[in-house]
């Protein structure tokens, strides 16, 4: 059974409300058939990373269009070249990346990251370097990741990995790997098994872009029994 739109829109802006990390006060939130549309704008982007990730936690929720936008307060405003300094010597410093594999580009607070990582996961942390830099408005991550020698291989791996996760039902998820993309296919009771199955996907090494076509049937919700 569907949540209404109305109840699901009032569940969604108080799931906003309660997380410390998001200021709601201008965001707008629209509902239709499960579907969430964020608007509005917050003062930077991490909040834009956060609060779809609140909607995400929200029962009955099964697709979300952030169209948030960061609208720096006025002493958070840095200069490019002051942006791109701080990311670069950020991104050299990491443990987690090999010196020199990352580049940022900086135009007007938008961040472009181009270069070529072994893992995922090194993408991701070199995405979140910068969605933590002041003066970020907007990111786009262009850096790949090296393809594994086999896909076969790498298909085995991920559905052993799904099937070790206590969160994920993996006799739903279907999985099928060309190249360096793992398409995930099927259908899980909620945003957070879906998120489950898509982690697990990403940490196969070689894949660098994991397509979710999973399909969030959220389970119906028994009546507690009276205490």
């Amino acid at each position: 059974m569907k949540t209404p739109n109305s109840t699901l829109q009032d569940l969604v802006m108080a799931e906003l409300r309660w997380d410390p990390s998001i200021d709601a006060a201008n965001v707008g939130v629209t509902a239709h058939d499960g579907a969430i549309t964020l608007s509005g704008h917050v003062s930077n982007f991490p909040e834009t990373i956060a609060a779809e990730k609140a909607v995400r936690r929200v029962r009955g929720v099964v697709a979300v269009a952030n169209e948030l936008q960061v609208h720096l307060p006025t002493s958070w405003h840095r200069d490019d070249t002051d942006i791109a300094e701080v990311l670069a010597r950020s991104l050299a410093d990491s443990i987690s990346l090999p010196r020199g594999s990352v580049t940022a580009t900086v135009k007007k607070g938008w961040v472009t990251l181009e270069g070529t990582v072994a893992w995922w996961y090194q993408r991701d942390v070199a995405e979140r370097i910068v969605r933590h830099a002041a003066g970020v408005t907007l990111i786009t991550n262009k850096i790949t990741v090296k393809a594994a020698a086999s896909a076969q291989a790498v298909e085995s791996d991920i559905r052993a990995a799904l099937h070790r996760r206590a969160n994920v039902d993996a006799k739903g998820v279907h999985v099928t790997v060309h190249g360096n993309v793992a398409t995930l296919s099927g259908a899980v009771s909620s945003f957070a098994e879906d998120s489950a199955a898509w982690w697990a996907a990403s940490a196969a090494p070689g894949i660098e872009r994991v397509v979710d076509h999973l399909t969030v049937r959220p389970a119906p919700v028994m009546p507690g029994r009276a205490r």
